[in-house]
């Protein structure tokens, strides 16, 4: 490889580990003296590659802010690869399954980097339902059932970057911190699912499983909540039960996606 060559390739890996760390710190962006820090680049390269990625549509300044954020071409390219195979509407009769076993709503959660991110949810049929997670909410990675359940599959070092680069944010969920999601996610470990409760919502308790396609890779997870007085242990199991059922029952649709 020529040095004109290994320069320009060197030039794309920096702009896509930019452009990666962006989308890794989701909708709360990044400032160009943060993106220097992680990316451990000079401020002079990384004035240039958000820039570039500026122009070109994958990066957004809001007006008045220091913090770049993904861009109008990059949800054309999440819309172009959802075309191809959609999660949610794999994912919808199992959402609609959980909940009638249960009575509770049911939530279809994925990850965005250090957060999660719900991509639908079904309305459970008991009086009381808990509805704090709206289709598109995003929330630290750890801090609700379906992410911690994503959270507890990844490998040891993304675990601990994840919960670091979210532990200033914990302290606005009760009383949760990093050593207390450490210990969710080696429980969540044992157990073979996420059971959350009081964090994200005070008095409510979610449970979560991830899915997995034929790779072994973790796509999203299923959870669905209730008010700690329907979330005994009993009920907990049935729930468990319940996502993990009707997730094997589109196991086949997974695989391919």
């Amino acid at each position: 490889m020529s040095t004109t060559e290994a320069r320009g390739t060197q030039s794309i890996d920096r702009t896509i580990g930019v452009l990666k760390q962006v989308v890794a710190h989701g909708s709360h962006g990044l400032t160009v003296a943060e993106l220097v820090t992680i990316c451990e680049l000079e401020r002079p390269t990384v004035h240039r590659i958000v820039q570039a990625l500026e122009r070109q549509g994958l990066l957004t300044r809001p007006a008045g802010s220091k913090r770049y954020m993904l861009g109008d071409y990059c949800r054309q390219m999440a819309a172009a690869f959802a075309d191809r195979a959609d999660l949610r509407t794999v994912c919808e009769p199992v959402l609609r399954s959980v909940s009638e076993d249960t009575g509770n709503s049911a939530f279809l959660i994925a990850r965005v980097g250090y957060e999660s991110i719900c991509l639908a949810r079904v309305v459970g049929s008991y009086p009381v339902q808990v509805l704090t997670v709206n289709v598109g909410m995003r929330n630290p990675l750890g801090v609700g059932a379906g992410g911690l359940a994503i959270l507890s599959t990844l490998p040891v070092d993304e675990q601990n970057e994840c919960i670091r680069a979210n532990a200033k944010r914990l302290g606005s969920y009760g009383s949760l911190t990093e050593s207390t999601l450490r210990a969710l996610v080696r429980a969540t470990q044992r157990r073979g699912h996420a059971v959350i409760g009081h964090y994200s919502a005070p008095g409510v308790i979610g449970i979560g499983m991830v899915m997995r396609n034929s790779s072994g890779n973790a796509l999203g997870a299923i959870t669905t909540s209730s008010i700690d007085s329907r979330m005994s242990k009993d009920d907990q199991q049935v729930a468990a039960l319940s996502i993990a059922k009707h997730i094997a029952r589109v196991q086949s649709s997974l695989d391919i996606l």
